[in-house]
């Protein structure tokens, strides 16, 4: 998924985080300059990918220990918000609604633009199923991996107030081609395989900004205000969390024994009972970063290393 998704949101200041933070560790693994911003990352295995302003793209082969710059997208200026990885291929999606693909997450061909709205998330399944969603109610969906796409035309009317054409942050693809995805006014929406049939499964005041969905049925989505949202039925039904904060939370990834780290403006969070109780990690990296995007790598060893990419360009190792 996407998880830079909330770069139209990334403005103000985050309040205070719990106050039983715990000192923990944000290890930098690669640094840009101040003016560089990363506004999402992705792994396959191994395989890594950090995507960000002004066309960057860093590449790393070892789980994410180390990261290496890739040419910059033909982008001009232009922001890369997202990318996705499956399979050995890339999809690449940002401003004025560009999109990329690569076949083998290198060499990157650009696909005819379809919208010029700001893209802002981006998945596929292995069947090569794949949506991008943005700015003012955009979504696309491909069927062949990214190669060509359709611009969906939904009716707002029954999920926003006077059919208003709301953002939409962060999108899942299932293996079955089903997509869930999230976007302001709390919403969490699904359609049918053929991208169809939309039905609001959450709906309320707060933006969510970043959804992760597991294949035991776990859900989290996070946003606005501290906003944690889970599910234990793959989606269906969705219940608030406590997070202990204010803070704008833009990524959250889970792990299989009931870990779940979040981060946003200023914050990285983290939880060991699947999200009954948090804390935070306490270091200044994480009190003065924005940390837009979550990935897991896996290392030759079989390790799995979190990363955490935003502001600065920066790349962090999360030990919670």
């Amino acid at each position: 998924a996407r998880r830079g998704a909330a770069a139209l949101c990334l403005v103000g200041a985050v309040s205070a985080a719990p106050a039983d933070g715990v000192a923990e560790v944000l290890k930098p693994l690669h640094r840009g300059t101040p003016h560089d911003a990363l506004f999402d990352v992705a792994f396959d295995g191994a395989r890594g990918i950090a995507v960000g302003a002004f066309g960057s793209v860093l590449e790393s082969a070892d789980g994410g220990a180390t990261w290496q710059r890739q040419p910059n997208l033909p982008t001009t200026n232009l922001a890369l918000m997202a990318v996705a990885m499956r399979g050995g291929k890339c999809l690449a999606v940002g401003q004025s609604g560009v999109v990329f693909k690569a076949d083998d997450c290198k060499t990157w061909n650009t696909i005819a633009p379809l919208t010029p709205a700001r893209l802002l998330a981006v998945d596929a399944n292995a069947q090569g199923v794949a949506y991008a969603v943005g700015g003012f109610g955009t979504v696309l969906r491909s069927a062949d991996g990214g190669q060509t796409w359709a611009l969906l035309t939904i009716d707002w009317k029954p999920f926003t107030k006077d059919g208003a054409e709301p953002h939409l942050y962060d999108v899942h693809v299932a293996a079955d081609g089903v997509p869930t995805m999230v976007g302001e006014f709390e919403l969490i929406l699904r359609a049918d395989t053929s991208g169809k049939n939309w039905k609001a499964l959450r709906q309320g005041e707060r933006s969510l900004f970043a959804l992760t969905m597991q294949s035991d049925g776990r859900a989290y989505a996070v946003g606005q205000s501290g906003a944690v949202l889970a599910s234990s039925d793959g989606g269906a039904t969705w219940r608030a969390l406590s997070s202990g904060t204010e803070a704008i939370l833009t990524s959250v990834h889970a792990g299989p024994k009931g870990q779940l780290l979040a981060s946003g403006i200023n914050t990285v969070l983290a939880s060991k009972d699947d999200g009954s109780t948090w804390r935070r990690v306490v270091s200044d990296q994480a009190a003065q970063g924005r940390h837009q995007a979550i990935g897991a790598g896996t290392a030759g060893d079989g390790k799995v290393r979190l990363v955490v990419v935003g502001s600065g360009g920066a790349i962090l190792e999360v030990n919670p």
